[in-house]
């Protein structure tokens, strides 16, 4: 919050707090029919809300300046964080030079095994196996399957 703000919230509270004062005179001088009263206070009460106004006025510019100022820094944040990772991988880099072996395995295959590889023939894909639907027994063997009846459901009640 910088002191635009607190200068806007401040003026802008205090002057509707003030502005109070000669509504409530103007509510009074209604009630007793005072019309020259009346116009005292409502003049009052307009110069108290007018600079509320300008204070709000304030307020919004502050406002505006301090999230100009959040969005510049988180700016210059992510800058420095991209910074920092462009560095990180830059020094990953440098640790990872060719003249540096990596360690991994290799795979060698012999001349025999090329050959065969060669001369053998394509796996033909085996034809699927079809059988009927089979049910166990408890005990491990197999049992014929009943015959297909129709489902029943009784309801009782």
């Amino acid at each position: 919050m910088n002191t635009q703000m607190m200068d806007g919230l401040l003026g802008a509270s205090s002057n509707i707090k003030l502005a109070g004062t000669p509504l409530s005179v103007y509510r009074q001088a209604s009630a007793e029919g005072d019309t020259e009263k009346m116009k005292r206070a409502l003049g009052y009460t307009g110069e108290c809300t007018e600079k509320a106004a300008k204070y709000q006025e304030k307020l919004d510019e502050g406002m505006k300046a301090e999230a100009k100022d959040e969005r510049e820094k988180a700016k210059l944040e992510q800058e420095a964080a991209i910074e920092k990772r462009r560095e990180e991988r830059k020094r990953a880099e440098e640790s990872t030079e060719p003249s540096c072996p990596q360690e991994t395995d290799q795979v060698q295959i012999s001349q025999a095994a090329k050959a065969a590889l060669k001369n053998s023939q394509p796996v033909e894909a085996a034809e699927p196996v079809s059988s009927e639907p089979v049910i166990y027994t408890p005990t491990g063997e197999v049992s014929a399957v009943p015959a297909e009846t129709e489902p029943s459901v009784s309801f009782s009640a």
